[in-house]
């Protein structure tokens, strides 16, 4: 008898060990989700600042292209367009890429898989329309300086400002268009490093 109960409380106690592990276990996985889910939150931030960031440079630009627009007699359908096309792109950007940082602490981490993996299809559909637009605004640009500028008298002032302008513009698109270009590929990465991280707690591919 004294050995059955001895049996009976061995057994208890694994059962009691066996629990208090478990319950360790289970605090320890809801910290590691915590931990992770914060990262993910993390991770994202640098594109909700850079948003506020771009947001803020619309009025900066148009302020700083009008009085280029006066001095080289440029149209006013150019500048227009100029700050039409501005905006254009800073609210497609904030449409894509803002996202509730919610989704990430208490989200079901399937859909947001799916919704970064949709942000960077849309992403990428943006950058190809910028892109040509961008192309089309420059050539603009570029032959209203250069004309307005061959108008005037060889060795006037208006001249040799169309011709700093040309060059300056060329050199300062260049510059635009790789740090354009190094914006998208960082967020595209962003997005790719987030979704693994998915993939790594819920042990599902392809989400």
């Amino acid at each position: 008898m004294d050995k059955n109960f001895d049996n009976t409380q061995e057994w208890e106690e694994m059962r009691l060990s066996l629990n208090a592990l478990k319950n360790k276990l289970d605090k320890q996985e809801i910290v590691n989700d915590r931990l992770l889910r914060e990262s993910m939150k993390s991770k994202m931030s640098w594109i909700k600042k850079y948003l506020w960031f771009a947001v803020a440079a619309v009025p900066f630009v148009a302020l700083c292209f009008l009085p280029m627009t006066i001095m080289l007699n440029l149209s006013w359908w150019l500048y227009g367009f100029t700050i039409l096309f501005m905006t254009g792109c800073v609210v497609a950007d904030w449409y894509i890429n803002n996202m509730n940082s919610r989704e990430f602490l208490t989200g079901n981490l399937t859909e947001t898989a799916y919704k970064l993996r949709r942000m960077k299809s849309l992403r990428m559909k943006n950058e190809i329309v910028s892109c040509a637009v961008l192309v089309v605004w420059l050539a603009w640009m570029a032959w209203e300086i250069y004309t307005k500028g061959q108008a005037a008298s060889a060795d006037s002032m208006e001249r040799a400002m169309s011709m700093g302008f040309l060059v300056g513009g060329g050199i300062g698109g260049v510059i635009g268009l790789i740090i354009g270009l190094s914006i998208f590929f960082k967020m595209q990465r962003t997005n790719d490093e987030i979704i693994q991280q998915i993939e790594d707690i819920t042990g599902e591919k392809n989400l």
